[in-house]
């Protein structure tokens, strides 16, 4: 009797990325808390199911994934917060597998590479445990990079019209994606058959072209507000100057007059460093592909992904010469778009080291698991504290600057108040307003006066973490009249 065994098609890197994505995600699920973005978009679909879209938009600015979270529970019955850590898993696990569909595409013999990489970047999967709408963006990019190399075999009209609806959908969870319109537009420029190339662009920058031209019409005439608004922005050179203008004022003499440069170099240094931290091990595979020769032929086969790379990099740019910040998930896209590069690396490596193969595969499954298996103090008095504020108080007099444990209590609606401001805590006591008082105390925060919790107030609870954190609830010792 034969040993039934699965259809090839069924164990395609395609179809295995997807179960190992939602492994991935569920474990990262596990014990995790929710975090202080995941609470507003959590909020806000809260306000879009009792409100419609306007009270969405009055509490947060773009609230697009906080409206398939708030549709995503309403068609499945489940609550908001498991709604959106299911769409969650589906827009990562769409994610990985449509770049590993993209990279066979071109390179099927480091399809399988490509696996390993999409499942073990660290800057890209150790975000899996956070609600964040750059999962949704980064869906619909790779949705629309697959459309596109799909395009670029048959181009019609269809096909281009779909590419383009995707990456506006990528723009719904982050506005800065519309920027990669300019990416199709150069990888058909420069990579179109020369007989063929004015129609394909035609096709594919026809109306992105038109919709950018009256958006900027819209910018310069001072109708485009709002979120738009505000991104397009950042691209004014006053606002760089008055920042220029700010750090000379604290530079020595001699240094003044190159405040401009430092702020210039300064700021766009964070990139690489950013990028350096991200990659991680994986940075290893990607400079042997950059210096082992052929490099071009790999750049001209997954040019799609070069030219987004490129786009990107520009946003990130105009990002951090704006804020002089960059957190870690910006810079999540650069390294997916980096995975034909990178599974090519890993590819030549096993080639030319074919005992390495076991090594590789062993690393990059501990890679993946140590991304979303978390071994620090984690985050659950804030849930203690909430549940205990959820069964001994109401929310109408008390004192609170933790976001999280109103979360956890369900205080929706609380009015909270700017963590560890002290003058204005004495202040609230003094005013005899509040009968409680929900501290969030950070390690890494300057100590208290020990006067303040002996005669100050009166510690009901105390909810600490093994790192040192803790949620303080406490009563005023005593009452000042106002």
């Amino acid at each position: 009797m034969k040993t039934p065994t699965l259809p090839p098609r069924l164990l395609s890197p395609t179809n295995v990325t997807v179960v190992l994505s939602f492994m991935l995600s569920l474990v990262a699920r596990l014990g995790s808390e929710v975090n202080r973005d995941g609470m507003l978009y959590i909020a806000t679909a809260q306000a879009f199911l009792d409100g419609g879209f306007t009270a969405a938009k009055a509490s947060f600015a773009w609230p697009f994934l906080s409206i398939a979270i708030a549709l995503v529970a309403k068609i499945t019955g489940l609550g908001l917060e498991n709604a959106a850590y299911l769409l969650n898993a589906l827009f990562m696990a769409g994610t990985c597998a449509l770049i590993v569909a993209c990279v066979s595409r071109r390179s099927p013999e480091i399809a399988w590479p490509a696996v390993l990489v999409v499942l073990s970047l660290p800057g890209v999967n150790e975000y899996r445990n956070e609600l964040l709408r750059e999962f949704g963006c980064w869906f619909f990019i790779a949705l629309a990079w697959w459309l596109a190399l799909r395009w670029e075999d048959r181009p019609r009209w269809t096909g281009a019209i779909a590419v383009q609806a995707a990456l506006a959908c990528a723009a719904l969870f982050r506005p800065e994606a519309l920027i990669l319109y300019a990416s199709l537009i150069a990888w058909q420029f420069f990579g179109a058959p020369r007989s063929d190339r004015w129609r394909r662009l035609a096709m594919i920058a026809l109306l992105p072209l038109v919709a950018g031209v009256a958006l900027l019409a819209a910018y310069f005439s001072g109708q485009l507000g709002g979120r738009l608004g505000a991104d397009l922005g950042r691209f004014s050179l006053n606002r760089f100057d008055e920042k220029t203008s700010a750090l000379a004022g604290s530079l020595i003499e001699y240094a003044r007059g190159q405040a401009r440069s430092i702020l210039l170099f300064g700021s766009l240094a964070l990139i690489p460093v950013k990028l350096v931290q991200k990659f991680g091990i994986l940075l290893l595979p990607l400079a042997y592909v950059a210096l082992s020769g052929n490099i071009k032929e790999l750049l001209c086969r997954h040019a799609l992904f070069a030219w987004g790379i490129v786009l990107h990099l520009l946003v990130l740019s105009i990002f951090v010469l704006d804020l002089q910040f960059l957190a870690g998930r910006y810079v999540g896209l650069i390294l997916l778009l980096a995975t034909p590069f990178i599974a090519a690396g890993l590819h030549r490596l096993i080639e030319r080291y074919p005992r390495w193969r076991l090594a590789v595969f062993s690393a990059a499954v501990l890679l993946a698991c140590a991304n979303v298996i978390s071994t620090g103090p984690g985050k659950g008095h804030f849930a203690e504290a909430g549940k205990w504020l959820a069964t001994n108080a109401a929310s109408s007099r008390v004192y609170i600057d933790s976001s999280r444990t109103a979360y956890h209590a369900g205080w929706s609606g609380a009015s909270l108040a700017e963590r560890n401001r002290r003058e204005a805590i004495r202040d609230a006591i003094d005013s005899g307003e509040f009968d409680l008082f929900v501290l969030e105390l950070s390690r890494k925060d300057p100590p208290w006066n020990s006067d303040f919790w002996t005669s100050s107030v009166v510690v009901l609870k105390r909810f600490e973490s093994r790192n040192g954190d803790a949620v303080i609830i406490a009563r005023p010792s005593e009452r000042t009249p106002r």
